[in-house]
């Protein structure tokens, strides 16, 4: 039995400092708590939210583990505050199309996991013949929702035509279908037009608003549950938003969107690169609007590393790899950027980094919330010590950051996972491998 003291927690829009007597689930909250046998953890006024959640990475394993592998990738989540992932069914081989490929990559990555996991399952091109029934098997056994690409790069994971994405939710109505929205036609158009070899800044013309919300708009064409991940821009963020009232469609974004724009590329380079990528003033000017305003339903990182000399830093900017190994980062950054400028409430801040994902992906209440009898997992930050990110210590395999040197005003103390400290700040990762345990979406 574990007693947590003197935390400050959300109590609407305001906040206020509780116990709270937990083992793997809480037990209880109360002002003032008094028992005897606990092992008491005085935060001493420290703030305690939710575990975060970060229901979009690239964990990259099996298959891909010169990127990531599920030990360095929940070890990075946790010193970030995160306590629950959900991986990505593309950046893994075989990736998650059908359940003996799920299956198998559960058996070869549990063994890794510091922290708690969900999948997302795969809707590629390469087996639409079967898709009914992969669909069928996946989404009885759990997971989330499915991964449809509007375009892709990988071989393995073949991207889905529209009318191929109108048949496959026609003939399966009930899973949530998440979508990377960008049109095909028009990127390779703009390839044509645009050579951003040498200038960066040019690949968010290439990758443009424009293509991003031509994608949005067809997909939406779509009367199924949908949701739309790393939106960039502000016109296909304002149309999901218009759609919400009528439809049940849900988007994310990302730190990179609310924090960078293309302008950016000239100094970040390949420390910035992703895809979709960022876009301009207003886009990230409406992203940050929306976060505040309570129109955005969460944030992501879209956690996808790599090697920095050799895939990175590259004269040529078109060959860098497409990805940030984020997810260490998003709740400090959150924190700093919004919560402690006074731009939203700690009720807020708990809604974008874990109650909304959880509710969405069917992983509420036990996840995003603090309830009597629900997973105790908590994240504890400090909003009296800053610090600088150094990318030393990226925990990440992918040791890179847009946001290098900026200092964050507020740091981790503690992840705890089902009542198991993982990370603190003072002694890192406290949590043997295979702690992490696989979640199942609610039915």
């Amino acid at each position: 039995m574990k007693l947590i003291k003197n935390a400050i927690i959300a109590n609407g829009s305001k906040t206020k400092r509780v116990d709270i007597l937990f083992n793997d689930k809480i037990i209880k909250i109360a002002d003032k708590i008094e028992y005897d046998s606990a092992e008491v953890i005085d935060l001493d006024n420290k703030i305690l939210i939710p575990g975060g959640i970060d229901p979009h990475v690239h964990f990259n394993q099996p298959g891909f583990e010169n990127h990531e592998d599920f030990f360095t990738g929940t070890s990075a989540a946790a010193a970030g505050g995160i306590s629950t992932i959900i991986d990505m069914p593309c950046t893994s081989l075989p990736p998650v199309t059908n359940l003996d490929n799920l299956k198998n990559k559960l058996e070869i990555i549990q063994p890794n996991a510091l922290i708690d996991f969900a999948f997302w399952g795969g809707i590629r091109s390469n087996d639409l013949i079967n898709i009914n029934q992969q669909i069928s098997e996946l989404w009885d056994f759990g997971v989330v929702g499915f991964k449809i690409y509007v375009i892709s790069g990988m071989d393995t994971f073949g991207q889905l035509s529209y009318a191929d994405i109108s048949k496959v939710l026609k003939e399966n109505p009930d899973p949530l279908y998440a979508f990377h929205a960008e049109d095909p036609d028009i990127i390779g158009q703009n390839s044509q037009r645009y050579d951003y070899s040498k200038q960066p800044e040019l690949y968010s013309k290439i990758r443009s608003v424009e293509a991003e919300f031509t994608a949005v708009k067809k997909v939406l064409e779509n009367d199924n549950h949908l949701h739309f991940v790393h939106i960039s821009s502000k016109k296909s963020a304002e149309y999901i938003i218009q759609n919400k009232t009528e439809r049940d469609v849900t988007f994310e974004t990302c730190p990179h969107y609310l924090q960078f724009t293309a302008e950016d590329f000239r100094s970040l380079r390949g420390r910035l690169k992703t895809a979709p990528p960022v876009k301009y003033q207003s886009d990230k000017e409406f992203l940050r609007s929306s976060l505040i305003d309570g129109s955005l339903d969460f944030v992501t990182t879209d956690h996808a590393g790599s090697d920095w000399e050799t895939e990175k830093n590259l004269p040529d900017f078109s060959l860098a790899y497409n990805g940030i190994p984020g997810t260490q980062f998003m709740l400090p950054y959150l924190i700093d950027e919004f919560y402690l400028s006074g731009k939203i409430s700690l009720k807020r801040l708990i809604e974008i980094s874990s109650e909304n994902a959880a509710k969405r992906y069917g992983l509420y209440p036990n996840k995003g919330s603090l309830q009597i009898g629900t997973d105790a997992d908590f994240t504890i930050f400090d909003p009296d010590k800053p610090f600088v990110v150094d990318e030393k210590s990226i925990l990440a395999k992918g040791k890179y950051s847009p946001f290098v040197n900026r200092e964050f005003g507020a740091s981790i103390s503690a992840t705890i996972v089902r009542g198991e400290i993982v990370y603190t700040d003072l002694e890192g990762i406290k949590i043997k491998p295979g702690f992490g345990k696989f979640l199942k979406r609610e039915k």
